[in-house]
């Protein structure tokens, strides 16, 4: 690829694969390679110059330089420094919250790398998480693929209609779609330390809507951040961008750092330590001296190769041996534009609520009772499933057409909230080479002691984004009730399905080129019996561990 050597694929998804290749120097690089069938889209060549460009702008110690990169190419492709280091997403699953001493450094390495990026002229507009590198020696913010001059075109994201994001991590002003500035990427900064301290969002909510009426108009929830950093974040997270500090005030507010030669937990050097054999092994077996994020390194870095997945055994096979599942990333494609499929958001139960693009219209999503099937009243009604979601390698139970990959999604199990309460719920995705999607999310609704039904709460659930004398009310045979979600209130997702059983609630999207509108529901029926079938078997057989969260050694 270009002047590399290409040694392993790293990640691969709908829209191209990053590769793991050598400079003729020896050094290591991340070379991301799009797929040959966008090579021809002018539109998608413009985004990809456009990516190119902001990521040549951006140099310094806190990001991941460009090394190369041909946008001209037959395929465009794009080479940058590999750095070794968890992805701060990855580290917190692993270790929990972050001690208060490495937040601090934390959030100095974030506030360091938001000067050099504004410096640049650019606004990044994605910081969060899934795209802040924990290294041996610092921090790294990657990830230019959305960033915008300051004081160029495109600022106003609603020129497009869509807004591009990641919910929870968005300014108000991202949300609403007004001219962004560099206070942007300091509230961004704000929400992605909150999560680091408290190891959980500082906006959250069971439904994307929710999330960003709390964006919009709620206080943040701090009360799992030191003293020592609470008003330094609440301060970033101020509604007005006006009242936030700039980069350069937080450093100023952090005072100095503590010199540490091994500066994160020592749960995340182990990390380190781990990818570092891996990249080892895959350039053949002596210890490179530039090595990467396996493969979280670049912009832009996807789902790896899978083989097709063949016709998933019946739920009621013998268990299938748990296997490690491949370690999936955020693809772009997946970025919020306020229409996102109910793909995996660790920072939110989204309960399979889909927004249309533009701001949204909560209005129209108001519930209308739905019938409910059966005499017995729900308050009455036993729980049929235990609280247990099936984690995505149980998920390969799943009849999913032979051209999708194996299902993948965060490691773990989201503990979502109603007005009664938790309950589990868990999402998973299948992909296919072409662009085609799938996503599935289970919630069990369990009942609450004194309180309220299990049924009565799925049905709740269920019925949150009925509308009526549009939503189509279907009959199952493999659930109590079914109905199609109209498209208008949706993104590209060509069919939408929402299923209760008893306590049990099954959301549904399948959208793609390749199931259109008037093709996509038979698929889209046998998914569901399929899935409630599976949460059935869960329910008698227990869920099998998630080997999502093993990284990196399967490829």
């Amino acid at each position: 690829m270009g002047p590399f050597r290409v040694l392993a694929v790293l990640g691969q998804g709908g829209m191209g694969r990053v590769l793991l290749g050598v400079a003729p120097d020896g050094r290591a690089a991340a070379v991301k390679q799009v797929h040959a069938e966008f090579a021809g889209d002018d539109g998608f060549r413009v985004r990809f110059r456009r990516e190119v460009e902001a990521s040549r702008r951006v140099s310094g110690a806190y990001t991941a330089a460009v090394i190369a990169a041909d946008p001209e190419a037959e395929t465009p492709w794009l080479a940058s420094q590999f750095v070794l280091g968890p992805a701060l997403n990855e580290a917190l699953r692993a270790v929990g919250a972050l001690p208060e001493e490495s937040a601090r450094r934390l959030a100095a390495g974030l506030a360091q790398a938001l000067i050099d990026v504004h410096g640049a002229g650019l606004i990044h507009r994605d910081l969060k998480p899934s795209n802040v590198l924990l290294a041996e020696d610092g921090v790294r913010v990657i990830d230019f693929g959305i960033a915008r001059a300051a004081e160029g075109q495109d600022t106003k994201l609603t020129r497009t209609g869509a807004m591009i994001g990641s919910p929870g991590f968005m300014s108000p002003e991202q949300v609403e779609g007004r001219e962004l500035t560099p206070a942007s990427d300091v509230f961004s900064l704000g929400a992605t330390l909150a999560v680091a301290c408290a190891g959980r969002p500082a906006f959250a909510g069971e439904s994307l809507p929710r999330i960003l009426f709390a964006v919009l108009h709620a206080e943040p929830e701090l009360s799992g951040v030191p003293m020592g950093l609470r008003p330094l974040v609440a301060a970033c997270l101020a509604k007005d961008p006006a009242a936030r500090p700039t980069p350069h005030a937080v450093l100023a507010a952090l005072g100095r750092i503590t010199p540490a030669a091994r500066p994160w937990p020592e749960a995340v050097h182990g990390l380190l330590a781990v990818q570092r054999a891996e990249v080892g092994r895959l350039m053949g077996g002596g210890a490179p001296s530039v090595v990467a994020s396996v493969p979280t390194q670049t912009a832009s870095v996807l789902p790896p190769p899978i083989a097709p997945q063949p016709t998933a055994p019946q739920p009621t096979a013998p268990p299938i041996a748990p296997q490690p599942a491949p370690v999936r990333r955020r693809r772009r494609g997946r970025r919020i534009a306020l229409a996102v499929g109910a793909t995996v958001l660790a920072l939110a139960g989204v309960a399979g609520v889909l927004v249309a693009t533009g701001v949204v219209d909560l209005e129209s999503l108001r519930p209308e009772a739905v019938p409910t099937p059966g005499n017995v009243p729900l308050a009455q009604v036993k729980d049929k499933y235990a609280p247990a979601v099936p984690t995505c390698v149980d998920a390969r139970r799943v009849t999913a057409p032979p051209e999708f990959s194996l299902p993948w999604g965060n490691p773990g199990t989201w503990e979502a909230q109603d007005a009664y309460g938790k309950y589990p719920e868990k999402s998973c995705q299948w992909n296919s080479r072409s662009g085609d999607e799938i996503s599935i999310v289970w919630d069990v609704h369990p009942s609450v002691p004194g309180g309220a039904s299990g049924a009565a709460r799925a049905k709740e659930h269920y019925e949150g984004l009925y509308t009526g004398g549009h939503t189509r009310v279907a009959d199952p045979g493999y659930a109590e009730e079914v109905y199609w979600r109209p498209a208008k209130y949706l993104d590209e997702s060509n069919c939408v399905l929402y299923v209760r059983d008893v306590n049990l609630f099954v959301f549904l999207a399948v959208k793609g080129a390749g199931y259109p509108k008037g093709q996509c529901e038979e698929t889209t029926r046998t998914l569901a019996a399929s899935a409630v079938e599976l949460a059935k078997y869960v329910t008698v057989n227990g869920a099998s561990p998630d080997m999502s969260a093993t990284t990196p050694a399967f490829k």
